[in-house]
């Protein structure tokens, strides 16, 4: 649980705060006489409440989280809404519900719009990682970059194929497993690769949703020890859709793939602290 929090804060911070906000409008607008202070006990309780909903909807349909933060803002924009509305009784708190699902509904049409691809087409999504891994450079190169092992050892576990090119040494052609039936597929150029401490590649291609995108990635390995090193990794990808590239703020996907790495390297070479598991000598 507490890795879901650590990457995914960020929604459930917006989803608790804009729901227990619409809440506390609603109430305010039945005409309920509760006190200030009773608001702000109303409001903090819903707060922890919706925060633990959060967790439980993640839990059961990751697939669809994207719904976290849009009900999230929906709320935000829903209660600024309702400040200007003069409505007071339990009926007029009823229209505050079909205020916020008539919000509710137009973001998620607009982020899914073909004005949202155009708007999100002329943005480039960067993100940036930097953490200490107990385990040798070695083994993080090979799990990491593209191509160093075989696709289903691949940290992200969403590798279905790698293909050669048989006219460019230096790329690749992959294919990687969607969320549901649709199938992302790139092309991976290296800029640059100095193994097991520098890699920087180009990539294009489709996203599983047909999406076509391009951008970079690098990867730096700072190797620490024998067996500890310090990673840096950057990523810039320009193409996707302003829903998309919100979704990927949220998720803090850099981060995402880091704790994949991690539960790889765990299982197949440590106990969470560092490698206890006999290694070939390649690995070592």
């Amino acid at each position: 649980m507490f890795t879901v929090i650590l990457r995914h804060y960020r929604r459930i911070g917006i989803f608790s705060t804009g729901m227990a906000a619409l809440c506390l409008s609603l109430v305010a607008h039945s005409g309920a006489g509760i006190s200030s202070a009773g608001h702000l006990v109303f409001f903090a309780l819903s707060l922890v409440g919706f925060a633990f909903v959060a967790l439980g909807l993640y839990s059961v349909k990751p697939g669809q989280r994207g719904i976290l933060e849009i009900a999230g803002a929906s709320g935000v924009i829903s209660t600024l809404l309702l400040l200007y509305l003069p409505l007071t009784g339990l009926f007029n708190a009823v229209i505050g519900i079909a205020v916020f699902f008539g919000v509710l509904t137009s973001t998620w049409f607009f982020l899914h719009s073909s004005i949202s691809r155009k708007i999100g087409a002329r943005t480039t999504w960067r993100a940036r990682h930097s953490c200490n891994i107990a385990y040798p450079a070695k083994l993080v190169w090979k799990h990491v970059v593209p191509g160093a092992t075989a696709a289903e050892d691949h940290c992200t576990g969403m590798v279905e194929s790698y293909g050669q090119d048989p006219h460019d040494e230096d790329t690749l052609h992959i294919k990687f497993k969607g969320r549901r039936t649709g199938r992302a597929a790139y092309d991976v150029t290296f800029l640059e690769k100095d193994a097991p401490n520098f890699c920087r590649f180009y990539f294009e291609g489709n996203e599983a949703d047909g999406t076509l995108v391009d951008g970079i990635f690098s990867l730096s390995i700072d190797v620490l020890d024998r067996e500890n090193c310090t990673i840096i990794a950057n990523e810039e990808r320009s193409g996707l859709s302003l829903g998309a590239l919100i979704e990927r703020w949220f998720d803090d996907a850099l981060g995402f793939q880091h704790d994949r790495l991690l539960e790889l390297l765990d299982e197949r070479y440590g106990d969470g602290a560092g490698v206890t598991k006999p290694l070939k000598a390649s690995e070592a």
